[in-house]
């Protein structure tokens, strides 16, 4: 699992204690190993984020644009924000779960597996790097349970995890039958 939680703009960073929640408990779900990315000015929350999730390792501020591309094009699923990665994963094909502030609807990933989750607020479509009412509900109303619900369900429809396991992960709640 290839893990990018920053953002060059804060409206759309999910929050570090969120993105935590949810890539401990696939995780846990999964036993996948964890590779979390982010670039030089990422690597506090990155480490921030790892640290609160317990798993994984993280690469952030060690690639370079290629080596990230690489890395995107060979990870089974990656989960981030709407931020650069996601793009590089429809480019390469690589399934994506996109916590996807409302700031600017019309940059979802395209022709690749996907699952793109945020709030619908009143001020989605604001364009705005930091949340202009400070609330930044179009990321925390995504609740971290619905991430992973959302990462099990589509790599349960891409074939990572078999369809004995995408049962039991259904009958547990964490997916939707």
């Amino acid at each position: 699992l290839l893990v990018h939680p920053g953002s060059t703009a804060p409206s759309r960073t999910y929050p570090a204690p969120f993105w935590a929640a949810a890539v401990r408990e696939i995780a846990a779900a999964t036993d996948w190993p964890v590779v979390w990315s982010g670039g030089p000015n990422e690597r506090s929350f990155v480490s921030l984020t790892r640290d609160a999730a317990g798993v994984g390792h993280s690469l952030a501020g060690e690639l370079t644009f290629a080596e990230l591309a690489a890395l995107v094009a060979v990870a089974p699923l990656l989960l981030t924000n709407n931020t650069g990665p996601a793009h590089v994963a429809a480019a390469v094909g690589t399934p994506v779960v996109d916590v996807y502030a409302q700031t600017n609807a019309q940059h979802g990933p395209w022709r690749v597996p996907n699952r793109v989750l945020f709030a619908d607020v009143p001020c989605r479509g604001c364009r705005r790097s930091v949340c202009p009412v400070g609330h930044h509900r179009c990321l925390r109303d995504v609740p971290p349970d619905a991430v992973t619900a959302a990462a099990l369900d589509l790599a349960a429809e891409v074939g990572l995890v078999g369809r004995g396991a995408r049962r039991a992960l259904v009958g547990s709640g964490a997916v939707a039958g």
